[in-house]
């Protein structure tokens, strides 16, 4: 198969959810394909081993998206210590899962603080940068798979994906005139969980990973190859989309190899006879 390669040399990205997993990876393909990046995160040790390959390529700022001086600290990073903002990759997220009956509003808020809010105001405070800057630029926000179908205990974070979704939506439409294209990358079972797995997570990684149409789950660099892409000149005409990395799973299970058809009332077609 044929391999594909970036320039970003001279781009400034910044990464939210920067300090492990996906963000982590994205971090890294940036810069292997020269640009500066700024890594933002909650997590301070995350974040130092998360640049320590770089050297000076890599700032870091410790912030909480779900803030405004959080957001804008971000931003405000990438214009201050490298001159300018030309992708920001709004990565960061959390999880936590419990069913209805059991979850608590202020973790529902704090979901919808970090998913929906804070995407918010990094999409925000990064369209009014390259907005300033006259030249355009990508965002590229993050949903989930779980955002289009029910998932038990995920209800605070599939429907926060899902409001992301359609933001990005309306971002697209209003950041388009200024040659800002917002996208959206919804991954599905990308392998970033902790390790050892908690029991309760092996038992069910074993049982989900087989369904998958691929029977694997994803790397990081493959979801980052994706961002990659859609922050280069390849996309120049995508705006508003959601792009699904997640092998198939949206779409089905996987296949073994056989169609059986026991179905006699179709035999009238298929001319199939059963004697």
């Amino acid at each position: 198969m044929a391999s594909i390669t970036y320039d970003y040399d001279g781009s400034v990205v910044v990464v939210t959810g920067a300090a492990r997993g996906v963000g982590r990876e994205i971090v890294r393909q940036f810069v292997e394909t020269g640009a500066r990046v700024v890594a933002a995160d909650r997590d301070e040790a995350g974040l130092a081993e998360t640049a320590a390959p770089h050297g000076d390529k890599v700032h870091v700022v410790a912030a909480d998206i779900s803030t405004e001086a959080g957001a804008d600290s971000i931003i405000e990073a990438a214009t201050t210590h490298f001159g300018r903002l030309d992708i920001c990759v709004n990565n960061a997220a959390v999880a936590p899962h419990a069913s209805i009956l059991e979850e608590k509003v202020e973790v529902w808020d704090t979901v919808y603080g970090v998913n929906c809010r804070g995407t918010f105001l990094m999409t925000r405070a990064a369209g009014r940068a390259m907005i300033a800057q006259g030249e355009g630029g990508r965002i590229i926000n993050f949903s989930s798979g779980v955002s289009k179908r029910g998932s038990g205990g995920a209800c605070a974070y599939a429907s926060s994906r899902a409001a992301t979704e359609a933001f990005g939506r309306v971002a697209a439409i209003e950041f388009a005139p200024h040659d800002i294209l917002v996208n959206t990358v919804s991954p599905g079972l990308i392998d970033t969980q902790p390790k050892p797995l908690p029991p309760s997570m092996a038992e069910g990684l074993k049982a989900r990973v087989p369904t998958l149409p691929l029977a694997r789950p994803g790397e990081p660099g493959e979801v980052a190859q994706l961002v990659l892409w859609l922050a280069s000149p390849a996309s120049s005409y995508v705006a508003g989309a959601v792009y699904e990395v997640d092998g198939g799973a949206g779409v089905g299970v996987r296949f073994h190899d056989k169609v059986v058809d026991e179905d006699i009332r179709y035999d009238w077609v298929t001319g199939r006879s059963r004697d």
